[in-house]
């Protein structure tokens, strides 16, 4: 198995990733990440595009990370986020993707669900987070507002709105000003983490 250096091979800059794949160094591209997604999903996708352009930053620290072993934990259930989780580590093909559910999300977007992942190479795991303050209270609300068939007059106009500077302030701030991510013990193919609020403990 040969390893790359992420010195030569930067694992993240600008709209591209780096990640090994069968020995080879693949570059994507986040604009073939949005190719397979309308409009109304780009938040989404460049959200969750921006949260592995993190792992991929946590895990290279020596070496360039890997496909190979990756198991991923989204507390998002949004198919934005997850099919750009799917597009950078190919979690969802391989069958080492868990979504974490809480008793108010039942897999649909709602203001409960966190902009939360891990990602873990058999080595260590990385836990990122966006930032508390990065999504505005009334996103969260319309959000709520759309699920429960609440919506009021304007409200569809302003979600899409609220989408788009979204995924603008993304893409403009650096990825630190964004996102924090910390380096904990690995996980196993279906495993959740330890400790968090929505996983429980067996009696």
């Amino acid at each position: 198995m040969h390893t790359f250096s992420s010195k030569q091979y930067i694992p993240a800059e600008g709209l591209l990733t780096r990640i090994v794949d069968q020995d080879e160094v693949l570059t994507l591209d986040y604009q073939e990440a949005t190719r397979r997604h309308q409009r109304s999903l780009w938040w989404g996708t460049a959200v969750g595009y921006r949260a592995m352009q993190v792992a991929a930053v946590a895990l290279s620290a020596e070496s360039l990370w890997r496909r190979d072993n990756l198991v991923v934990v989204s507390a998002h259930p949004g198919p934005g986020v997850l099919d750009s989780l799917n597009y950078v580590t190919l979690c969802a093909d391989r069958g080492t993707l868990t979504v974490l559910q809480n008793d108010h999300c039942v897999n649909r977007c709602n203001s409960e669900m966190k902009f939360e992942w891990w990602v873990s190479d058999g080595d260590r795991t990385a836990h990122i987070r966006l930032d508390e303050d990065f999504v505005p209270r009334e996103f969260y609300e319309l959000i709520d507002r759309r699920v429960y068939s609440e919506t009021r007059a304007d409200d569809d106009k302003l979600f899409e709105l609220y989408k788009v500077n979204l995924s603008s302030r993304i893409w403009v701030a650096p990825l630190e000003q964004s996102f924090t991510f910390e380096l904990l013990p690995p996980m196993a193919r279906g495993e959740r983490p330890v400790g968090h609020a929505w996983v429980k403990e067996p009696a």
